[in-house]
């Protein structure tokens, strides 16, 4: 084929992505941006000077304006790009827009050779299921998604589940306001976004301090592990709350069940909510396990 085909072709190819409603940027090995159609500089607001320079920096800048969480967005970012890993997840934007984001690599005589990614519009797909203060699904996606997950065919995994409940909520929009108790849900709903890496795991808030985290791991330990450890982040987050005696700071406590075989959704979420409540008795800022043989019983 002669050169003019060949950049031709080119332009056709160009041409059919701009026309896309998804946002496409292509970058090489060395992180050049090579390509970006209309709907990328539309959806993040790249100035036109700046998508001119194919500053893949500077337009990660503008990205990170628009993103609530911009931290997680970069590190993602850095962390993948040059692997041959792909990815799929879900970004959210200041406006209340939900963005798909999916990438491929590409490689060539098995070296990385650059990377395509695509954003995707789902805020009215989302919008119905996510909770807009939390930024994660809601009560409405819980009970859908959570059955499903509790009755599920075991698959040589552990499942486990953690409701969790914000200690002395109540006290705290009393004492500080509901504004500042907002900011803490916002808080809470941020960590549990970027504790919940895998796929098949997920958050939901059920209530208005009340959250559940469903999530598969290895061993019974690792479920234990996994919620301790969410405890303490929350924990040392420094949240003043001096109507939380005696810890005299925003502190979670959390009931934890386990399980391979399937469960009944309604008998697991009671089995650990008793767990909640025996954490809640026993002085909050707890991680209490539901009993095993109860959890075996309602199998």
């Amino acid at each position: 084929m002669s050169n003019p085909g060949i950049n031709v072709s080119k332009s056709l190819f160009e041409l059919a992505l701009d026309a896309l409603p998804d946002g496409v940027v292509l970058i090489d090995a060395d992180r050049r941006v090579i390509y970006s159609n209309a709907a990328l500089i539309r959806q993040w607001g790249v100035p036109k000077e700046i998508a001119a320079t194919r500053d893949e920096h500077l337009m990660l800048g503008c990205a990170c304006q628009q993103l609530i969480d911009p931290a997680q967005f970069l590190n993602e970012v850095d962390r993948v790009t040059p692997t041959t890993e792909p990815v799929e997840d879900e970004l959210l934007l200041r406006d209340g827009r939900i963005l798909m984001r999916r990438s491929v690599p590409f490689v060539t005589d098995g070296e990385f050779a650059g990377r395509l990614w695509v954003f995707s519009d789902v805020t009215d797909a989302r919008s119905a299921r996510l909770d807009p203060l939390c930024g994660i699904p809601n009560r409405r996606a819980y009970s859908i998604d959570f059955p499903a997950f509790a009755e599920a065919a075991p698959d040589g995994s552990v499942r486990s589940i953690g409701i969790v409940d914000v200690d002395n909520f109540k006290a705290y929009n009393d004492l500080y306001g509901h504004a500042a108790g907002d900011l803490v849900l916002r808080q809470i709903g941020a960590l549990l976004r970027k504790r919940i890496g895998h796929v098949d795991d997920m958050a939901f808030r059920i209530g208005g301090e009340e959250f559940l985290i469903a999530c598969r791991v290895a061993e019974e330990g690792d479920a234990v592990a996994f919620f301790e450890a969410l405890r303490a982040a929350v924990a040392g987050l420094d949240l003043t709350h001096e109507g939380n005696s005696p810890h005299g700071k925003v502190t979670i406590s959390i009931g934890v069940g386990t399980f391979r075989d399937p469960q009944p959704a309604n008998d697991l979420f009671s089995h650990v909510d008793a767990a909640l409540y025996r954490a809640k008795r026993d002085g909050r800022n707890r991680v209490e396990r539901a009993g095993v043989a109860a959890l075996r019983a309602s199998a």
